[in-house]
């Protein structure tokens, strides 16, 4: 009996013990806070989210906490002059006068009868091939952003960010002084004001495949928008970059039966946001996830599919077999890894000074999968 009260005491004991060291351990997280701006490239499978789950997977002493500020199909350039997003990168020391006069500025934009100064150069530079949108197509968006600051008058949490995450999108441009460069060193300098750190997150929606490929899709684009974000990434001293573009290039590159975006629609499948989370951990702390538990992604729109389908009719949840986990972990981290070792080049990435050239270089690979004019059309009628 004595031995046995012993024994029950011993295990009393050590249990309070691990439960002290794991109380103490949660205690000491060091708090890592990330506020991500984009579009559907990120709200969809809620991306954040599985960033902060994979970066607490590898290294649980971090107490992850992310944000989000992102409207369909909207790149830095709107972000940064028409809904002011950079106002929540602000918030640990922004004064509310200075969030109310924002908001007045995004009134007064509703009420333009003409589109603003800059409108139509944005376009005409990076999107020649595109028919100019009008500004009033953005009024909803702006209204958005007028309601999301009001709250944020109302409720302020005074955030301070210790990196923020700047999306690109279909805003590539060879000069740094146009496109997604020149509207990611706006709110960079913010950024660095802040105390807070920037992450570029290159998104991929020209060489997602839908179906099994033979090689890599539009090479030179891959090309031009990895030497653009490595020129940038050494111009604003960024933390680190997700170069999204070329993980799925080389997995492409002597073809592959993995797909990366849906039949019924061009965002970002379950695949492509496991292999986008596991780049972002790669970039981040230059390690590897090979052999992380993490193994699901869910998508979150359905595109009319019904509960628990993603837009191809297909369930929404894909849990990874090991194979293809370990084959995607181990492909992100060599891509991550390959960009880090590019060099960074030391002049503009291209001279060409005529837009439509750049355009046509960027979409004339023979296994696109079609003009990109045709690719930019669909992707806005997904949003």
């Amino acid at each position: 009996m004595k031995n046995m009260f012993g024994y029950c005491m011993l295990v009393l004991v050590v249990s309070a013990a691990f439960a002290t060291v794991s109380e103490c351990f949660a205690g000491n997280r060091k708090e890592l806070n990330i506020l991500f701006i984009g579009n559907s490239f990120t709200f969809r499978h809620d991306l954040d989210q599985l960033v902060e789950h994979v970066f607490e997977e590898g290294h649980p002493e971090y107490d992850v906490q992310v944000e989000r500020v992102v409207y369909g199909g909207q790149n830095m350039y709107k972000h940064s002059t028409y809904y002011f997003s950079q106002t929540f990168l602000e918030q640990s020391t922004i004064a509310d006068e200075e969030i109310i006069s924002r908001i007045r500025k995004m009134e007064a934009f509703l009420q333009q009868e003409s589109a603003p100064d800059g409108w139509e150069h944005f376009q005409m530079t990076v999107r020649p091939d595109r028919k100019l949108e009008a500004f009033s197509d953005i009024h909803k968006n702006i209204k958005k952003a007028i309601r999301d600051h009001e709250q944020l008058l109302k409720n302020n949490p005074r955030v301070h960010w210790d990196y923020v995450v700047l999306q690109s999108w279909q805003d590539v441009h060879p000069s740094l002084d146009e496109g997604y460069a020149k509207y990611v060193r706006k709110i960079a300098d913010v950024a660095k004001e802040q105390g807070a750190e920037v992450i570029l997150y290159i998104t991929a929606p020209n060489i997602q495949n839908s179906k099994p490929v033979a090689g890599p899709q539009l090479q030179d684009r891959v090309e031009l928008e990895m030497k653009l974000a490595k020129a940038l990434e050494k111009e604003i001293q960024a933390h680190c970059v997700v170069p999204v573009p070329l993980g799925i290039n080389m997995i492409q590159r002597d073809g592959t039966d993995l797909t990366f975006c849906y039949e019924n629609d061009f965002h970002p499948n379950q695949t492509s946001a496991f292999l986008t989370a596991n780049m972002f951990y790669s970039a981040f702390f230059k390690e590897s996830t090979e052999g992380f538990e993490f193994d699901s992604v869910t998508e979150t729109n359905s595109k009319g599919q019904g509960e628990g389908k993603d837009p191809d009719g297909n369930d929404a949840t894909v849990i990874f077999e090991d194979g293809t986990k370990f084959y995607l972990q181990k492909m992100a981290h060599q891509a991550v890894t390959k960009f880090d070792m590019m060099p960074r080049p030391e002049q503009q990435v291209t001279s060409m000074s005529d837009p439509r050239r750049f355009v046509e270089r960027l979409g004339s690979q023979p296994e696109s999968h079609a003009p990109m004019a045709a690719m930019v059309d669909d992707l806005f009628s997904h949003e």
